[in-house]
C-alpha cells in the first residue's frame, strides 16, 4: 500500500471528469452555468479527498490511467450558454465556479500527492500536466486548438503550483487564477477571450 495509487487515480479521474463526465451529465441533466459549477465543486472536493487516501498501488495506477485515457477519448464539449451579466460572471462565477475548485484540487491536493508519492520532480511536471489535461474538453467548446490550450494552461498550472510553494499558502494561487481569468472577461469586452462559449482556466 502507498500514496501513489491515490495520486494517480485522482488525477485520472480529473481528467475524466472535465473532459468526459461532466458534459455528458450537464447534457443529460440540463445543467446551466450553476449547476455545472456546483458539481465541479463537490467532485473537486472529493477527489481532493480521494488524493490524501492510501490507495494500493498497482490498481490505483492502473484506473487511474485508465480514467485518463477514457476522458481524453471521450471527450465531449459542454455547450455553454452566453453569460447573462458579465459582472456576474467575472465576481461570481469565475471565482466560485472554476477557480476555487480548481485551486482546491489541483494545488490543495493533486500536485502535493503528486510530490508526495513520486517526488519534488514528478510533482511539478504531473500537477500541472494533469491540469493541463483537465482543460481539453474546455478547448474542444471554445473551438480552439488543443495542444497549444494544453501548453499554455499547463505552464499555468506550473506558475500557480510555483506561487502556492513559495507562499505556503492556497489564496495566493486563487487570487491569481481569478484574477487573470476576471480579467479577461471585463477588459476583452466581447472579445475571443470572454466569447461565450470560452471556459476560463
Amino acid at each position: 500500500m502507498s500514496a501513489r495509487g491515490a495520486a494517480v487515480l485522482a488525477a485520472g479521474a480529473a481528467v475524466a471528469w472535465s473532459n468526459a463526465v461532466l458534459p455528458r451529465l450537464a447534457s443529460r441533466y440540463g445543467w446551466d452555468r450553476d449547476a455545472r459549477s456546483a458539481a465541479t465543486l463537490g467532485f473537486c472536493l472529493a477527489d481532493a479527498a480521494l488524493a490524501r487516501f492510501v490507495v494500493p498501488t498497482v490498481p490505483g495506477v492502473a484506473v487511474g490511467v485508465v480514467l485518463a485515457g477514457g476522458g481524453l477519448a471521450l471527450v465531449e464539449p459542454v455547450a455553454r450558454e452566453a453569460p447573462s451579466n458579465r459582472m456576474k460572471w467575472a465576481f461570481v462565477d469565475i471565482p466560485l465556479g472554476t477557480a476555487l475548485p480548481e485551486e482546491l484540487l489541483f494545488r490543495g491536493a493533486l500536485t502535493p500527492a503528486l510530490e508526495a508519492a513520486f517526488g519534488r520532480p514528478a510533482g511539478v511536471i504531473g500537477g500541472p500536466l494533469t491540469f493541463g489535461l483537465w482543460h481539453v474538453g474546455a478547448a474542444r467548446a471554445a473551438h480552439d486548438p488543443v495542444f497549444p490550450t494544453i501548453v499554455v494552461t499547463t505552464a499555468f498550472g506550473a506558475v500557480l503550483d510555483t506561487l502556492v510553494r513559495r507562499t505556503r499558502r492556497w489564496w495566493p494561487g486563487f487570487v491569481t487564477h481569478w484574477a487573470l481569468n476576471a480579467g479577461g472577461v471585463i477588459l476583452s469586452s466581447g472579445s475571443g477571450i470572454s466569447s461565450p462559449g470560452r471556459r476560463n482556466p
